[in-house]
């Protein structure tokens, strides 16, 4: 998905009307549900109190999030490939530290999804959808935390080992892929 018309005006124009709000979903499999966390909340939008609904899919249902203060680096890449992001959340080590402690046993990546909303003060119950998703299926690689804060590594899935073909045409041979030996 790309970015809404909506959201790409505000970021060009440098809108001071609406407020942007950033949301994370971390999910792995020893969850019972994914955690949904919400930051750049301001009075601007009232006092949602602890957790704020968004729905994460386009006319969804609204998932409650918890609001808590976070920063994003983004994967990116340079001249010798891929780079990590970084993940910085604080205030949440109690949150994060049972996820932690319960996927030491899986064989199973922590995933991280970013959205943004675009809200106008006191239109917060317009909101249908994000924004902007197109951070999605992240892998938190390394992860510490401290009593103040959480700090993880964000990349992108290895595709080295994605794909990989198995059974008898496994292997790219010469009889069978003349082509890629020309």
């Amino acid at each position: 998905m790309t970015l809404k018309l909506a959201l790409q005006e505000a970021y060009a124009s440098g809108d001071e009307e609406g407020v942007i709000i950033d949301t994370v979903q971390i999910d792995h499999p020893s969850l019972d549900a994914p955690i949904y966390l919400a930051c750049n909340i301001d009075s601007a939008l009232g006092d949602p109190g602890d957790t704020i609904g968004l729905p994460i899919v386009e006319g969804g249902p609204k998932v409650p999030h918890l609001l808590c203060a976070f920063g994003v680096i983004r994967p990116g890449a340079d001249e010798d490939g891929p780079t990590d992001g970084k993940l910085q959340i604080d205030n949440a080590s109690d949150l994060l530290h049972d996820l932690l402690k319960n996927a030491v046993g899986y064989d199973a990546e922590v995933l991280v999804t970013f959205r943004a909303y675009r809200v106008l003060p006191g239109h917060l119950d317009d909101v249908t959808g994000p924004d902007d998703d197109t951070l999605s299926g992240l892998e938190l690689t390394q992860f510490e935390v401290t009593a103040a804060q959480a700090e993880g590594t964000l990349s992108w899935p290895d595709g080295r080992q994605q794909n990989v073909p198995t059974g008898p045409h496994a292997f790219f041979d010469r009889d069978e892929y003349p082509s890629l030996f020309s």
